[in-house]
């Protein structure tokens, strides 16, 4: 314990020391009172009062003290996140920035040498330098466009957290259909098995209270997601459904899912589970979609299991006369 809450838990005795000392007093100097019973109470009532005081003060300063704790563990965790979000970015930026510097260098070389046949088997280059070079350009441009979509979904990330929102009702159950459409005529799933799993007895799904544009990109992230994390011979699911004054939407896949001890690291920007580390992306795409449902009064979470598939299930509140 620290010197300066050490002296503060002293000080919460000191009403009840003082109580006590009192009543001691009273008890030593009054004794020839003829109304003991008068004496005896005030004393007691003295020392109640210093001892209820002392608990009063106990109380608070243990408020205050948890308070102040719960808030530096949460200073402590945003920096211990943030300090997790700058390693992942160096790692996302290192691997890029690496191999266009590399054949940069090559490229360099080669202009130094005017293309010299042994500078160009040292560096293992075809027969054509010019043909070599064409290739690391290439090269250089696919790293390059990888690092523009990184900073273009960080300044999204941004952007989405300040900008206005323009709410309206809208028909979730159209838009399910509509996503569900152009799911089925994507080409990545033509091999994969799509359903759709929507209420239409005794009632549709009810509208909601949301930012359209945001509601589309929202659910197409996560659809783009169960693509991406499928393969061949696969299914990928939308579901929808109500219940009270809440309505569901799940995007289900049995695609590779995700490790149960990482389940509750997916949320963290640019974190991507272990088993997905080969397949293309930023671990941007789940941020996004926890940023957007909390901006529109609703929750998210996901439930998944390594190589049996993943759900992401979104809720939102139902339209009202006069908003959510």
């Amino acid at each position: 314990m620290k010197s300066w809450e050490k002296r503060e838990y002293i000080l919460t005795i000191v009403p009840a020391l003082i109580g006590f000392l009192v009543s001691f007093w009273m008890d030593a100097k009054m004794v020839n009172i003829p109304v003991l019973v008068s004496r005896i109470d005030m004393a007691t009532i003295i020392l109640s009062i210093g001892i209820l005081t002392s608990l009063i003060i106990l109380f608070v300063q243990y408020r205050k003290h948890r308070q102040q704790q719960q808030f530096q563990d949460l200073i402590e965790r945003e920096n211990e996140e943030h300090r997790q979000f700058l390693q992942r970015l160096d790692h996302e930026l290192k691997n890029p920035l690496s191999a266009i510097t590399t054949k940069v260098a090559f490229i360099n070389s080669m202009v130094e040498k005017n293309g010299n046949e042994a500078d160009a088997q040292q560096v293992e280059l075809s027969s054509d330098p010019a043909e070599e070079v064409q290739k690391m350009v290439f090269q250089i441009d696919v790293q390059t466009q990888r690092i523009r979509r990184l900073v273009s979904d960080l300044r999204k990330i941004t952007e989405l957290e300040t900008c206005p929102l323009e709410f309206s009702s809208l028909d979730v159950h159209a838009i399910l259909e509509e996503l569900y459409a152009n799911l089925k005529a994507t080409p990545a799933c033509l091999d994969r098995e799509t359903e759709i799993s929507l209420p239409t007895t005794p009632w549709r799904l009810p509208e909601i209270w949301a930012d359209e544009d945001l509601i589309y990109l929202l659910l197409q992230n996560l659809i783009d997601n169960a693509i991406k994390f499928t393969r061949s011979g696969d299914v990928i699911e939308i579901r929808g459904h109500e219940i009270k004054d809440q309505v569901f939407i799940e995007i289900a896949d049995s695609g590779i899912g995700i490790p149960e001890d990482e389940i509750d690291q997916i949320w963290n920007e640019l974190y991507r589970a272990k088993n997905s580390r080969g397949i293309p992306g930023n671990g941007l795409g789940l941020s996004i979609v926890r940023i957007i449902t909390k901006r529109m009064n609703g929750d998210c979470s996901i439930r998944s299991k390594d190589g049996q598939g993943t759900v992401v299930t979104l809720q939102f509140p139902v339209y009202k006369q006069h908003g959510p």
